[in-house]
């Protein structure tokens, strides 16, 4: 009982933290010590699971990928990349219904910290023309942006699954997670997108040329999934590949030293403080028991997952989280490899719905800000999509257990 009240106590000095405009990273890390600290965690255990979290190799390998992606991320912005997509996405698609859900999930497919900020304007352009107020602006931002953190494989949360349960297949995972993106975009869509006027929203015509400059120019995105379905490469490496092809786009003698700049310890923070609250979370005997007992009975098993994965996600406002102490005891049961699969997508899943409406979540503070949308306004229309997709998870529950469970 004493380690479940250090773990909630720990979470909760997220939010202070964040109140306080300490980097998420950060916060997650202070988080981690003092759970180390109040929980007991000998110095020569610390040290060990500090050790096991710099040094294992595939920490080490997750580490790289997601310093690529964020220096990736900055590059496309720094480069008017970005800039260049829009305006032949604008080319291809005239209708703004479509604009508005295509601009937010283009730039989501950076994945760095905070990139609603970067679509925000876009949408509040569209969204005046087609006299949204400024809470479904922000909500159509918020819902579009995150479409591809549940199916590019080298978001953060697969980078966790891949180092701590390598026996799940990511590929399998990704296609379990696109039913749920597809009822996520419906809804969003049924809820907010088709009230808008459907006007055109461009006066270009649409020819081929705009479509293949638009796959060139994101090609740095997509290279390393390319290489790794194809040929097996190994997602750091491949990463390196889209570095590469994002120099032949933009062939500057300063790359290097932008690519340099670019780098930014605080994307690293986060990913090292999930790793470090598995270890240490991993060494509380009396939790980790309680967390087993609960996921080995299969009358609970769901409800334990629910429950852990929603309030890490919400308490700490970053999705992995949940995956980070979740998972390591869903692999030490003895579960088949669909069992594994189908809890590891909703431990993927209910961490999702958790951290997209906490409100420690960075994409809701920086589109708020930026659209001053007060935080009650936004919650006052949140509501249905909330309600929709735990009805979307609870229906997927059972269709998705009755194949593979």
């Amino acid at each position: 009982m004493r380690e479940f009240l250090v773990v909630i106590a720990s979470f909760l000095i997220i939010p202070v933290l964040s109140r306080r405009k300490v980097p998420i990273g950060i916060s997650i890390c202070a988080c981690a010590l003092i759970m180390a600290i109040a929980g007991g965690i000998g110095p020569d255990a610390f040290i060990g699971i500090i050790l096991n979290t710099f040094f294992n190799p595939n920490k080490l390998q997750q580490f790289i990928i997601v310093s690529e992606v964020a220096v990736i991320g900055v590059l496309l912005k720094k480069y008017k990349i970005i800039d260049e997509l829009l305006g032949h996405l604008t080319r291809v698609f005239s209708s703004n219904r479509l604009l508005l859900m295509f601009i937010p999930a283009l730039i989501g497919m950076l994945i760095v910290p905070g990139g609603a900020m970067m679509s925000a304007p876009l949408i509040d352009q569209l969204g005046e023309k087609s006299n949204l107020t400024k809470s479904h602006r922000a909500i159509i931002n918020l819902i579009y942006r995150h479409i591809s953190m549940h199916i590019m494989p080298y978001a953060t949360g697969f980078l966790i699954v891949m180092s701590l349960a390598p026996q799940i297949s990511i590929y399998k995972l990704m296609l379990l997670n696109s039913i749920f993106v597809i009822m996520y975009v419906v809804a969003g869509y049924f809820l907010y997108i088709r009230r808008v006027q459907n006007h055109k929203a461009s006066e270009h015509i649409f020819c081929w040329g705009n479509l293949f400059s638009f796959f060139k120019l994101s090609s740095p995105i997509y290279v390393a999934v390319l290489l790794n379905l194809m040929l097996g490469v190994p997602f750091y490496m491949g990463m390196l590949a889209n570095l590469l092809v994002l120099f032949l786009l933009r062939p500057t003698e300063t790359f290097l030293v932008d690519a340099a700049k670019a780098f930014n310890f605080n994307v690293l923070y986060a990913l090292i403080g999930v790793y470090l609250i598995q270890g240490i979370i991993g060494s509380m005997e009396e939790l980790t028991l309680f967390l087993t007992l609960v996921f080995s009975n299969p009358s609970t098993v769901m409800l334990g997952i629910i429950a852990s994965s929603f309030f890490f996600g919400i308490t700490t406002g970053y999705q992995p989280t949940a995956l980070g102490v979740v998972l390591p005891i869903l692999i030490t049961l003895p579960l088949s490899d669909n069992q594994l699969l189908l809890y590891c997508h909703f431990t993927f899943m209910w961490g999702f719905v958790g951290y997209f409406f906490s409100p420690m979540h960075l994409c809701q503070l920086f589109t708020c800000e930026y659209l001053q949308v007060p935080t009650a306004d936004l919650y006052r229309e949140y509501w249905k999509f909330f309600v929709s997709l735990v009805i979307i998870l609870v229906l997927n529950y059972f269709v998705m257990g009755f194949f593979l469970i």
